[in-house]
């Protein structure tokens, strides 16, 4: 359903993530961005904890939706500042949650979102082999 693509003549990733993912056959779910709110609405004050959180999240919609950490094969991640200041945080934390055959990548660092208080946010798509039904 899922191969990972590694390509010759291409310099090798620079992180954790694959360069592409062929998909076929399954469903895809496509998540919206996900940030490091509490389910009571409020918001850790640091970088790192709403890093956290935002990762604990989108496990929680994948497995909503079906999917697992195992079936992400894109994420979109947006920080609000420059990546030097959160690199290890985000590192370390994106590396309990994709171990292997990591998703496509993309890493953009912004202005600002939607709410001051926002400091990190991630999007994913996952491709599942098929999705129970959800009432």
């Amino acid at each position: 359903m899922r191969r990972v693509i590694r390509p010759e003549g291409v310099y090798p990733p620079t992180a954790d993530f694959s360069q592409a993912i062929r998909v076929s056959g399954g469903d895809l779910v496509f998540v919206s961005g996900i940030i490091g709110m509490r389910p009571d609405g409020s918001m850790p004050a640091s970088t790192r904890e709403q890093i956290e959180l935002a990762f604990e999240n989108l496990a929680k919609v994948l497995d909503a939706s079906g999917a697992t950490r195992a079936d992400v094969v894109k994420v979109n991640v947006f920080v609000g500042e420059p990546f030097s200041l959160v690199r290890d945080d985000l590192r370390e934390i994106r590396a309990r949650y994709f171990t292997h055959d990591f998703p496509v990548s993309t890493l953009v660092q912004v202005a600002g979102f939607a709410s001051p208080e926002y400091r990190f946010e991630i999007e994913a798509i996952a491709a599942v082999a098929s999705l129970p039904s959800v009432e």
